[in-house]
């Protein structure tokens, strides 16, 4: 499903419209329209007489619209805040532009847009601008009798920057003038982002005072130059604008700044529009802002916009609240979900709980049937099973707990199994063990004890006696060993 976009760019002299036409996989062209503005004066009427022209010969109905006014009635300011939130700065910004500026802020819409060209431990560059509510408020009444209502509004020659800054991959810092039949704007980019702009002051519509606005352009950069510390210096001029009209112009300011001046069509230098309809009469440097503002909405680029507070669209405003409640009853719901979630899963964490307290019971009852009352039966059984370690284990000289699987395994690993020993009697007591038995010879017996005797857990190993047997062939011995 395609998406309807128009652009149009107010100017003191034209306006200038240009529907686009986004598809999932292509944008192109559907229409463009430019309409000279002969009464200056009254320049209310005369963009309602040229919108009149404009929805006769375009189809705008259900396009979403994005709105550039005259620059000149827009104030710039390059300021540094010292920290990177931008709601903070939006929250201090009026107090911030108030000392310099000619109007109350109350009586301004502001926006600003920030340059991130040098790290400053945590401040900010930002180009903010302001427009009076009133001069605004012009354009929009004006613009609502047609049943327009923009998305975006900004300013002249600024949409045509931040296309070529986000589309145009242009590795060496630049300017853009959008040059007027009787004023110009001029725009400093550096590391694709806008960092300065400024209108130039009013020159003749003639070639001899358009030459005098690289002397402008040249004042500009000297400004800017002690705005930022990086080197913003440009490589290359690029030029748009109905007062790009004479090659002798563009010459003389390539001669006068050497440096390589040339126009730009926003259409090519993009590569995002396919088409266009009636190329033959297509001009850029006419229609690029206009197009400039359509390619901003297609493509989801972001700026200064002075559609804020009372100036949001009623269409946005309605469907911010359809938002606002479609996510508060999707919060309710996920509410209601995630507490159903936790009663049943306290109760289903009840029967689990319940039912291994039952098989603790069963299974204590089973150890240890001789116990008939029962109250904490965790508890009660290891209190059984201290009582049963302490039964088989005992305390030597050392204090040291020595289990009697531990005295046993001892014992195996001192006497070899090629001995000859038989082991009768083991009697473990508090403290001594007594070993009885028999082998083959009385020397059996001693290397039996001298083996005992190097083990770190016996501390004294004593023969009590060693005798042949009745029948004569065998030896009985008691050794006493000590812990």
């Amino acid at each position: 499903m395609s998406r309807k976009i128009l652009g149009l760019d107010v100017r003191n002299d034209t306006v200038s419209a240009v529907l686009v036409r986004k598809g999932i996989r292509d944008t192109w062209v559907e229409a463009h329209e430019q309409v000279r503005v002969t009464d200056q004066n009254e320049i209310e009427t005369a963009v309602s007489e040229s919108l009149k022209t404009i929805t006769k010969n375009m189809d705008i109905a259900g396009s979403a619209c994005a709105v550039s006014i005259p620059a000149d009635l827009v104030s710039f300011r390059n300021i540094n805040v010292p920290f990177r939130d931008l709601k903070k700065i939006r929250q201090i910004l009026p107090f911030e532009l108030e000392p310099a500026l000619p109007v109350s802020v109350k009586d301004l819409i502001v926006d600003f847009a920030p340059v991130y060209l040098d790290d400053q431990d945590g401040n900010t560059d930002i180009i903010a601008a302001a427009i009076e509510k009133s001069q605004l408020k012009k354009y929009i009444d004006t613009l609502s009798s047609f049943n327009i209502e923009p998305e975006i509004i900004t300013m002249s020659g600024y949409p045509t920057a931040l296309c070529l800054a986000h589309l145009v991959r242009i590795p060496e810092n630049w300017l853009l003038i959008d040059m007027g039949a009787d004023k110009s704007i001029l725009f400093v980019v550096a590391s694709n982002q806008i960092c300065l702009v400024r209108p130039l002051p009013m020159v003749s519509p003639n070639s001899s005072g358009k030459k005098i606005l690289p002397i402008n352009v040249r004042r500009t950069l000297s400004a800017a130059e002690e705005i930022y510390p990086s080197d913003i210096q440009p490589r290359h001029i690029i030029v748009t604008g109905s007062g790009v009209d004479d090659p002798d112009v563009l010459r003389h300011m390539d001669r006068i700044l050497k440096i390589p001046v040339e126009p730009v069509n926003l259409a090519k230098a993009t590569n995002v529009v396919k088409k266009i309809h009636s190329n033959a009469s297509w001009q850029p440097l006419l229609m690029d802002n206009a197009l400039a503002l359509a390619l901003l909405m297609a493509e989801s680029i972001h700026g200064i916009n002075f559609c804020k507070g009372t100036f949001i669209p009623k269409k946005e405003s309605t469907a911010r609240k359809k938002n606002l409640m479609r996510t508060g009853l999707l919060f309710g719901v996920v509410l209601i979900l995630a507490l159903m979630s936790i009663v049943l899963d306290s109760r289903s964490m009840e029967k689990k709980v319940s039912a291994l307290n039952s098989q603790i019971t069963r299974i204590f009852k089973t150890t240890f049937p001789g116990i008939k009352t029962i109250v904490d039966p965790v508890q009660q059984m290891r209190v059984k099973i201290e009582e049963l370690k302490k039964k088989s284990t005992f305390f030597g000289r050392t204090h040291r707990t020595i289990r009697h699987i531990d005295i046993l395994n001892e014992i195996s690993k001192q006497i070899p199994l090629e001995m000859d020993i038989e082991i009768t009697k083991l009697v473990i007591g508090d403290g001594d063990i007594t070993i009885s038995g028999q082998t083959g010879t009385f020397n059996s017996v001693d290397d039996t004890k001298s083996k005992l005797e190097i083990s770190g857990v016996f501390r004294q190993v004593t023969i009590s006696s060693a005798n042949i047997n009745r029948s004569g062939n065998r030896v009985q011995f008691r050794l006493n060993i000590k812990l």
